[in-house]
């Protein structure tokens, strides 16, 4: 991969400690950002936080369900041990963030601009970035499955040890990422299978992609 994904600046200790979520509808209410602040133990159903802003956040063992998080920036974040899943990222920005041990099913990101950001062990099945700019993404041990990508934007992804089975890569060119290690059975492309070009694979994976073209490989 060309490049280095950046990660998180933070203080060496936070100035606030946030464990009461009437505290963050407070900082929307002011329009104020969230700043050099450890938000953990929260536990929100149907949150309204959009367009919030936050920088230098660790959000840690938080539990936010069908929450609205859209038109939200994000720098300098961490979400460690959390569950954001079926929550809405749409039209939001995120920079040197860290996604970890956290489950994001069904998570909406899609108009994104995602920029150095890792996401380690976590679970983002049937998570929707479609129609993102992404640069600088690394998917670690992450599971994502169902997951769409279509019509992203893309320099400098890292796939590793990734399960994209019957992820969505429709218009998205996956020209110099490298998929050898991670699982990309029964993805959906477009009808010429265009996407592919470029992209590298192992000979198992390789096999698997010309069916789209209607290649037949012969043992012996």
């Amino acid at each position: 991969m060309a490049g280095k994904i950046l990660t998180p600046i933070l203080p060496r200790e936070m100035e606030w400690v946030l464990e009461d979520e009437t505290q963050l509808y407070s900082i929307k209410d002011e329009e104020e950002t969230v700043k050099d602040a450890l938000i953990r133990n929260l536990r929100v159903e149907g949150g309204d936080f959009s367009s919030m802003r936050f920088s230098a956040v660790i959000f840690e063992n938080c539990i936010f369900q069908d929450c609205n998080f859209e038109k939200g920036e994000f720098a300098d974040v961490i979400f460690q041990s959390c569950d954001i899943s079926n929550c809405s990222f749409e039209n939001s920005y995120f920079s040197r963030a860290l996604f970890r041990s956290s489950k994001g099913m069904g998570a909406k990101f899609c108009g994104n601009t995602i920029l150095h950001t890792s996401v380690e062990n976590c679970n983002f099945n049937y998570a929707n970035f479609d129609s993102s700019k992404l640069e600088y993404l690394r998917f670690l041990e992450t599971q994502l499955q169902g997951s769409s990508l279509s019509q992203c934007r893309c320099k400098a992804m890292e796939w590793s040890r990734a399960n994209l089975e019957h992820a969505s890569f429709f218009q998205t060119m996956m020209t110099g990422m490298d998929f050898t290690d991670s699982t990309i059975h029964s993805l959906v492309l477009s009808e010429d299978c265009h996407e592919v070009r470029g992209a590298v694979v192992d000979l198992y994976q390789a096999a698997e992609l010309a069916k789209y073209l209607g290649v037949v490989i012969k043992n012996g």
